[in-house]
């Protein structure tokens, strides 16, 4: 038989729990690298969406903020006057590394069959009066519109021009003689 008897200087309230560390503080090298990456990710992050927003065909960038510009005018909706286009052709957004064009446009073709081609383009000119446009005394054919915004002292470098199909250098196949055409783009 085995009998175990306390050591004489041991203390009867010594506890075998298991006790913490004190907590490890990182050094002042690792707390800057630290510091250092997250700044490094966020100003990659950050950078990296405003060169998405404001780059080449962004949301943000100098072509789409026009481009919505010309598709909010009155004159650039897809139906005015109660007239729905028959067919629209929009200038798209340039993309990264690729050429850019000098100008935004939009061009859209209205036909109504129980109104003559000239009548539709005179009321198509009041509507476009009457949101602002003036007449530009430039070079026009007989035939054509064209307005500024401010007339010969133009307010910004929006054009517009109403003119008939019959005019149109690349007509849409279902446009027909009896169509008329609005051109509305920046230069």
């Amino acid at each position: 038989m085995n009998t175990a008897v306390p050591h004489p200087h041991a203390s009867s309230t010594t506890s075998t729990e298991f006790t913490t560390p004190p907590p490890h503080h990182p050094s002042r090298r690792k707390l800057l690298a630290r510091i250092g990456c997250s700044t490094l990710a966020g100003g990659l992050t950050i950078g990296g969406g405003l060169t998405w927003a404001y780059g080449p065909g962004g949301p943000l960038s100098y072509e789409a903020r026009r481009l919505r510009a010309l598709k909010n005018d009155p004159m650039g909706k897809k139906k005015i006057l109660g007239h729905e286009a028959i067919q629209t052709n929009d200038s798209p957004l340039p993309k990264w590394f690729e050429y850019k064009y000098p100008g935004l446009r939009l061009r859209r073709w209205f036909r109504d069959d129980n109104t003559d081609p000239k009548e539709l383009k005179n009321q198509f000119t009041e509507y476009a009066e009457h949101h602002g446009w003036e007449n530009d005394p430039g070079p026009t054919t007989p035939t054509s519109w064209v307005g500024r915004h401010g007339g010969t002292q133009p307010i910004d470098d929006m054009f517009l021009a109403i003119y008939l199909s019959s005019d149109d250098p690349t007509p849409p196949p279902n446009a027909g003689d009896n169509s008329i055409a609005i051109l509305l783009c920046y230069f």
